[in-house]
């Protein structure tokens, strides 16, 4: 009975040790997420006066320089910190679920049973935050990819789609700040800038690397019209596979005479849900 005590007293310390490193790791994850938003924000406010300016002055290119160089030891720490969460927690798992442990549990209090099962959820429910944080930085949209975005009433009355590119992401709000494609011919300068919600934006595949089925014949998508940066919608002639030109769609696009047109297969897309 004192060798069965002894064993559980030890595997409670070495739980209660692990459980406060995995606390303070998560505190340690939550102050760096917000030096990241903070980091974000500065580049951006940068970024609208450069195009506001419409130059990049030397000392603004200096500070700009840092705070990437910042931001991406910013983004390492807190992937490092994730993992570190993730064997922590793993390894919390790990010494509850061990054979002889759970044997020995069936001795336990009603009382200490009762407390075990409470850390084993908090702990799940710590492996979730961890996981989902990781994640969510995983899944951001880097700055630089072609998307689609649906534009804000405020721009566009019929909040239409148009091939936009990620500046930046605002992750208080869930949005993703764009530049328009379409650039000004005459000045050569980028096109407007404008912040739109992370559900309204649609990665566009880079040529050649299509994730995506084939869209077969008759079906409905939204498309890049030729010669222009809007997306409409379309119906599917004919697919790339029954084409002789590779990876090119042949559409015809919604009050367009019905005239047949091809498109690039990357700049083919499904319908979002609320225009179907």
């Amino acid at each position: 009975m004192d060798k069965y005590l002894g064993e559980t007293s030890r595997q409670s310390l070495e739980e209660d040790i692990l459980w406060n490193r995995i606390c303070e790791n998560l505190d340690s994850l939550e102050r760096i997420e917000e030096e990241g938003i903070d980091l974000i924000k500065s580049i951006n406010e940068y970024h609208e006066k450069i195009q506001c300016d419409g130059y990049v002055a030397p000392d603004v290119k200096g500070i700009l320089k840092a705070l990437y160089k910042k931001a991406i030891d910013q983004a390492v720490r807190e992937e490092d910190m994730c993992k570190t969460i993730t064997k922590l927690i793993d390894k919390y798992h790990a010494l509850k679920s061990d054979k002889d442990f759970r044997t020995h549990s069936e001795g336990l209090s009603a009382e200490e049973n009762i407390y075990k099962k409470k850390k084993s959820k908090d702990a799940a429910t710590l492996m979730k935050k961890s996981k989902g944080s990781h994640s969510k930085s995983r899944n951001i949209i880097k700055n630089g990819t072609y998307v689609a975005a649906k534009q804000p009433k405020h721009k566009d009355i019929e909040e239409n789609w148009i091939l936009a590119i990620v500046v930046g992401y605002i992750s208080e709000i869930k949005s993703y700040e764009v530049e328009d494609a379409d650039r000004d011919e005459a000045s050569n300068r980028p096109g407007e800038r404008f912040s739109v919600p992370s559900k309204n934006v649609i990665i566009i595949p880079k040529p050649g690397e299509m994730w995506m089925p084939e869209f077969p014949q008759s079906s409905t998508v939204i498309a890049l019209y030729p010669g222009t940066t809007c997306f409409y919608k379309a119906d599917v002639v004919l697919p790339p596979s029954k084409l002789s030109l590779p990876l090119k769609y042949l559409l015809t696009f919604e009050d367009d005479d019905n005239a047949e047109r091809y498109v690039d297969a990357h700049y083919v897309l499904d319908v979002p849900k609320e225009t179907k």
